[in-house]
Parts: structure tokens; C-alpha cells; sequence
């Protein structure tokens, strides 16, 4: 039984947490407060409606629950997360939610959603050697590489289209614009058009999590140590 090395928190780790909290949290009343002034439609392709204030208000209670977790994750089920991983975690967090929803990143920088599927995906798949990777150090399963690279890919991709389904719920429920059917003004897209966001989000995952899949498979064939900077474990 290979040894489990336990990672600590680095300062680094810290000052990275503490930012990205401390700015979910203030983007969390700011966009809760707006909520009641907000008006119900559109008037222009810059004022935000009462929905926009909704969407950004519960990704931000998304983002700061996601955050908290490593930490629960770490004390109560004893697992060990490595540094690297839970600083790719906070700063993907502030990207998606921070640049993309409340800075309005998704609509300013060209494929800015695409890029962060293209890196979720990857991150799922690696997330998905870690389930292994758990599994095998604890005796439940032994897998060879190739079939956990399977698994891995797998999972990235079910996890993904769950997540448009999430998407597609919430846009049903509340009138929001998750799935990006509208433009920014609010105006509908038609047609392919309007399909355009979601089947690009599952293609790029789609690429992503077989990067990391591919990777992880020569990796854990060769037994690479550096993989275990991005695994997390269970200790004993």
C-alpha cells in the first residue's frame, strides 16, 4: 500500500480563498439588494432586469457553498486536497461566476463560456481519477488505466450535461438566460441559433474532459508523481 502524502495549506491558498470569498459575498448583496429595484424588462442592452439580479444572485450562493466545501470536505471526511487543486477550484470559481456573471465576462470576451467548459471538463475528468483513485488506495475496486480514463471521460460528460439540464430548469422556472438562447438586450435567438450554446458547451467539455482522460491514462500508467498534485485523498 502506496503511502498518502497529506498536503498543508499553503499562504498562497489563503490569500487566494479569502479574495475570492470575501468578493462572493459582497457580489451576493449587491446583486440581492438590486433584486427589489431592479426593473421586470429590458429597456436597453445595458440596464439589468429583476431576472439578471436573480440569476446572479443564486450563482453567487452556488459559488460561495463550492467554496466552503474543500474546507468541509477536508475536516469532517478527512480528505486531502491537494494545494494546486483547490487554487485551480477558487480561481475557476471567480472566472465563471465573478468575471462571467457579475463583470458580464460571457458577454464581452469572445468564447469566454466556451473556455471555462473546455477547463471544467478537464477538471471532472480528473475529478473522476480522484474517485478511482480512492477506491483503489482503500482496496473497494482496482481498475486498469485504461478503463479508469473510461470512467474518467464518462463522468466528465455526465456531469456536464446535467449541468445544462440544471441550466435549462432554471431558465424554465424563472425566465432566466443560463442556456443563452437570448442576446444580452433579450431578444431570442431562432432556430440552430438558439441551440448554439448549449451543443457548443457539451462539444468543448467533450474535448476537455478527453484531454485530462488521455493525460491521466499515461500518467497513471507510468506512474508519474506528478499527478498526485491534482488528485484528491481519502486518509485513513
Amino acid at each position: 500500500m502506496k503511502k498518502i502524502r497529506v498536503s498543508k495549506t499553503t499562504r498562497t491558498e489563503r490569500i487566494v480563498f479569502f479574495s475570492v470569498m470575501s468578493l462572493m459575498v459582497l457580489s451576493f448583496f449587491w446583486s440581492f439588494g438590486n433584486i427589489f429595484f431592479a426593473p421586470l424588462e429590458y429597456s436597453d442592452e445595458i440596464t439589468l432586469i429583476k431576472n439578471d439580479y436573480i440569476l446572479m444572485t443564486s450563482e453567487a450562493v452556488a459559488a460561495i457553498f463550492v467554496l466552503l466545501l474543500p474546507t468541509i470536505l477536508e475536516k469532517k471526511w478527512k480528505f486531502d486536497i491537494p494545494s494546486k487543486m483547490h487554487i485551480f477550484l477558487i480561481l475557476f470559481l471567480f472566472s465563471a461566476v465573478f468575471l462571467g456573471e457579475f463583470r458580464r465576462f460571457h458577454f464581452l470576451v469572445p468564447h469566454w463560456d466556451k473556455m471555462l467548459h473546455i477547463v471544467s471538463g478537464a477538471f471532472l475528468a480528473s475529478l473522476g481519477f480522484t474517485i478511482i483513485q480512492t477506491l483503489n488506495d482503500h482496496d473497494i475496486i482496482h481498475m486498469n488505466p485504461l478503463f479508469v480514463a473510461i470512467f474518467s471521460f464518462s463522468f466528465a460528460i455526465t456531469i456536464g450535461t446535467m449541468w445544462e439540464l440544471y441550466e435549462y430548469a432554471w431558465d424554465v422556472s424563472f425566465n432566466l438566460n443560463m442556456m443563452k438562447y437570448m442576446d444580452e438586450a433579450g431578444n431570442p435567438y431562432v432556430g440552430l441559433e438558439a441551440l448554439k450554446d448549449t451543443m457548443g458547451d457539451l462539444v468543448v467539455d467533450s474535448i476537455g474532459a478527453f484531454a485530462m482522460s488521455t493525460i491521466g491514462y499515461i500518467a497513471v500508467k507510468l506512474d508519474k508523481l506528478w499527478l498526485h498534485d491534482f488528485i484528491i485523498y481519502r486518509q485513513r
